[in-house]
């Protein structure tokens, strides 16, 4: 009977120290909402870069950043882009850049590169960023060149 108790015992110690360690895995896989990781839906402002000046609508976007330092993404202004960011000096700044195929009418034309600088809200859940963009033809050559401003909001 001492002997059976003592199993009974063991078992249940076992059952609650499995169930402490599903918990703690379970917290460790929640969502940092701290830094810039995670998908993010965008509006992107373009703008004349010697004015600051709104030209043209402005356009949805997603941006996805991944843990590493690489990103993804797509808007209504170009195909998927794909790139890398960073955390820069400061108080919840990061950077990015991203390449891109650009088509008219459905031909290749050539590529557009994107640069930001990012800040997040003391939240963590929203930005606002500033950056400027380079297109390019089909040698190389800069073509369009432009800035812009967006912010962000953290898809949940």
């Amino acid at each position: 009977m001492q002997k059976r108790s003592k199993y009974i015992a063991l078992i249940g110690a076992l059952i609650l120290s499995a169930g402490a360690l599903i918990l703690v895995f379970g917290q460790s896989r929640q969502r940092n909402a701290s830094g810039i990781e995670g998908v993010w839906q965008t509006v992107v402002t373009p703008r004349v870069c010697t004015t600051g000046n709104p030209v043209g609508p402005t356009f949805p976007g997603i941006l996805m950043f991944s843990q590493g330092g690489t990103m993804t993404g797509t808007s209504t202004a170009v195909t998927s882009v794909y790139g890398v960011w960073d955390r820069e000096p400061g108080s919840r700044q990061y950077s990015f850049a991203t390449i891109s195929l650009k088509y008219d009418a459905g031909i290749l034309v050539g590529s557009r590169r994107i640069t930001q600088i990012v800040t997040l809200d003391a939240s963590g859940n929203s930005f606002t960023s500033t950056g400027t963009f380079q297109d390019y033809d089909l040698a190389g050559n800069p073509t369009i060149s432009g800035c812009s401003t967006s912010t962000g909001t953290r898809f949940e």
